[in-house]
């Protein structure tokens, strides 16, 4: 990854989307009109792999089997999709003690991805977002985080990703958040074509601020 500079992983980003995201996607939505079961992808593994493209930074290999840190310099990443699903979902951290806390707030940097649509209930067009936030230099997001640790009973921070709208704002009981935007990209409506056009890319994108 890090020989490959910032245009080229736009390009594999995007076909990485085309491929794996969309076209997986898309022969599920075909067959579930048969077997009336759902068509979510594994949205999960997906994001990995395009959080990789987006960041330059490697997973930690394949013998790691999802534990640990999900990239090798430490960082995690939370994916949430409404791709086939009814619910909205949520970015689920398990912050159970004092120590998990700061662990949490210690990552070099927390990437939050969204596969969803732009309108509620349709399939189509997919829409893939990806946001950075790096807590020892965010003050915004680490407030909000301790907030709910002083209150928390359920030893889960949860995040509610803006999905179905164009808003960067993830809501919380303790704080509602702006999260800096590194990656967007939109499936165009080309007939018979899998098209996806990158709309906004910056691996720098700031940080949060309160909303």
């Amino acid at each position: 990854m890090a020989d490959l500079d910032e245009q080229t992983r736009g390009g594999l980003a995007k076909s990485f989307i085309e491929d794996a995201v969309i076209g997986q996607y898309r022969q599920l939505v075909r067959w579930q009109h048969i077997t009336g079961q759902s068509a979510q992808i594994d949205s999960g593994y997906l994001g990995q792999h395009l959080v990789s493209l987006v960041s330059g930074i490697p997973g930690r290999g394949r013998g790691s089997r999802g534990k640990g840190a999900d990239l090798a310099d430490g960082s995690e990443i939370k994916i949430a999709s409404t791709l086939g699903g009814v619910d909205k979902p949520r970015w689920n951290n398990k912050l159970n003690t004092a120590l998990a806390v700061e662990a949490y707030l210690s990552n070099p940097a927390i990437y939050f991805g969204l596969f969803d649509t732009p309108d509620k209930g349709e399939d189509f067009p997919v829409r893939v977002r990806v946001w950075i936030v790096e807590p020892p230099q965010d003050e915004v997001f680490c407030r909000v985080v301790r907030t709910w640790a002083e209150k928390q009973t359920s030893g889960n921070f949860q995040l509610h990703p803006p999905c179905w709208s164009d808003s960067d704002v993830a809501t919380n009981q303790s704080g509602n958040i702006a999260l800096p935007l590194a990656f967007r990209a939109r499936q165009l409506d080309i007939r018979g074509v899998d098209y996806l056009e990158v709309e906004h890319w910056d691996s720098t994108p700031g940080r949060c601020s309160a909303a």
